[in-house]
């Protein structure tokens, strides 16, 4: 057969497994995968010795819009993506104004159109039950509702989209289990982590390594287990958003209620920031850096399936934003901007051991994908779109802040040297950056809809 691309000569990573496989691309889409040397194509891209994965699917990023396009928009965190080998992303509707309604859905939508370098789906807010339905059939993926509170009157969120009680969650989770749409959560327990801050912050303590622990105090896994017994109620499809944000213990609670039934999946960023870190980084490194036994915990429970997809959760906000901390490490908002440091990451965790292909590619790709009902992503597959990242696994890296996308224009990461390196994206089969850089030519991303909403 005839295809209009061919990737030949490469390994590519399937839901199998690994196989050398030469793949085939027509009208944007996968049309063939065969044994080497026995297709043809109006154009070959030959990857010997490469790494073919399917793009990464992001789940979890927060563009900024509108609101607060100081931090980012669309066009610089989807170029970021694109560099990072995410082909998709899922933004959430912490913006300003948050996103709890269909009008307001409908504004967001309308206003990205046209400026994302990758495929994106959006998520809405939850605390406005009645709207839920109508932003479901706008086209959210799911809906996203926080158990915490702002610490600070300009965080990105607000009180709009915090649940006011375990009677609204119940009744959220109800509501969304009849159209089996995914509920993610930010767990929380809004009241101790306060008192635990204004204590700390009184006796003058100041330590990076204290505000992240803040976020992972005993009461989280309670307000998990609450979040766990509503799912269970209700039988809604629940989300844990960020689950390292929660102590340890945590991952296998979660365990525990899929294992009894419950509809419940949780994610994570690469555990890639120890404690350690932050003697160099400070607030730049807030709130996911961790002790070096509880990474090694997170990095287990991704390698072995209690933890089901990454997710970066990221937050890019300004080095003028963090410099709130210099003088007083509460002040500064948390967060770090992620998806373009993300799959290098865990490229690098499997070169080092730590994960297989096999895994890197549910970790990063089908489990997300699968998620937010996006068919034909998270997948290299015949009908799939063909949303490819090459790797050269005998290549390194080392994280530039300076050559990163994001507005926000800095990382935690910069100066790390990790094995392999990324060395083109495709969009539906047409390269969109290559070595780092967002090629020329207008932004070509699609607004999705979830499967079920077509």
């Amino acid at each position: 057969m005839s295809a209009d691309t061919l990737f030949r000569g490469g390994t590519a990573v399937l839901p199998g497994g690994r196989v050398a496989a030469d793949v085939a691309v027509t009208g944007g889409v996968i049309s063939a995968l065969a044994a080497p040397g026995t297709l043809s194509a109006a154009e070959v891209v030959d990857v010997r010795g490469k790494i073919l994965l399917p793009g990464a699917v992001d789940v979890h990023v927060h563009f900024r819009q509108p609101g607060f396009e100081q931090k980012e928009d669309f066009r610089t965190g989807s170029a970021a993506a694109a560099c990072g080998g995410v082909t998709t992303v899922c933004d959430m509707p912490n913006t300003h104004p948050p996103v709890t309604g269909a009008e307001r859905f409908r504004a967001k939508r309308d206003l990205v159109a046209g400026t994302s370098h990758v495929d994106y789906g959006l998520w809405s807010g939850g605390t406005d039950l009645p709207e839920l339905a109508a932003m479901a059939e706008l086209g959210a993926v799911g809906v996203k509702v926080y158990l915490n509170r702002s610490h600070r009157a300009d965080d990105p969120y607000a009180d709009e989209l915090s649940m006011p009680g375990d009677d609204t969650l119940r009744a959220l989770f109800r509501a969304c289990a009849s159209r089996s749409q995914p509920v993610a959560v930010h767990v929380a327990d809004h009241e101790q982590e306060a008192r635990l801050r204004a204590e700390l912050r009184a006796a003058g303590r100041s330590d990076a390594r204290l505000v992240c622990r803040s976020y992972r105090g005993d009461g989280v896994l309670d307000a998990l287990s609450g979040v766990l017994a509503a799912a269970a109620g209700t039988g809604c499809r629940v989300h844990i958003a960020h689950a390292s944000l929660a102590p340890v213990a945590a991952i296998d609670r979660i365990d525990a209620a899929r294992r009894s039934g419950v509809r419940v999946t949780a994610e994570c960023g690469p555990p890639a920031l120890l404690e350690d870190d932050l003697d160099r980084l400070g607030v730049l490194g807030v709130p996911f850096a961790f002790p070096a036994a509880d990474a090694d915990a997170y990095w287990s429970a991704l390698a072995d399936g209690r933890i089901d997809l990454v997710a970066t959760d990221h937050a890019p906000h300004s080095r003028q934003d963090k410099a709130a901390g210099l003088d007083d490490v509460w002040a500064a908002p948390p967060g770090y901007p992620g998806v373009e440091t993300s799959l290098p990451l865990m490229v690098d965790a499997v070169l080092a051991g730590r994960l297989t292909w096999a895994r890197l590619v549910e970790l990063t790709s089908a489990a997300p994908a699968r998620l937010c009902g996006l068919a034909g992503k998270g997948a290299i597959t015949r009908g799939a779109d063909a949303d490819l990242v090459v790797v050269d696994p005998g290549a390194t890296t080392t994280v530039d802040a300076t050559r990163l996308h994001s507005r926000a224009g800095w990382s935690p990461f910069d100066g790390r040297r990790l094995a392999g390196a990324l060395t083109a994206t495709y969009l539906r089969g047409r390269e969109i950056a290559r070595d780092g850089e967002v090629l020329p030519g207008p932004p070509t991303g699609r607004f999705l809809i979830p499967e079920g909403h077509r």
